[in-house]
């Protein structure tokens, strides 16, 4: 499948927004690894990176 990344940003934003209240969970630890896998966009990886320095995400889509 093909994804329109601008497109799913303004339309679908209320997916990563699903997440958000997850990040208060997650202690902050600048040295600890976090993988967000199906990352999209980019959204929750990059309040993740506020957290660790280590961060890495991942989609299915190059698109995305």
């Amino acid at each position: 499948m093909k994804w329109n990344s601008i497109l799913y940003d303004k339309s679908q934003s209320f997916v990563s927004e699903y997440g958000s209240d997850l990040i208060s969970l997650i202690p902050k630890d600048k040295k600890q690894c976090i993988l967000d896998l199906g990352c999209g966009t980019g959204d929750l990886t990059q309040k993740l990176s506020e957290i660790s320095e280590n961060v890495i995400g991942i989609d299915g889509s190059k698109d995305m």
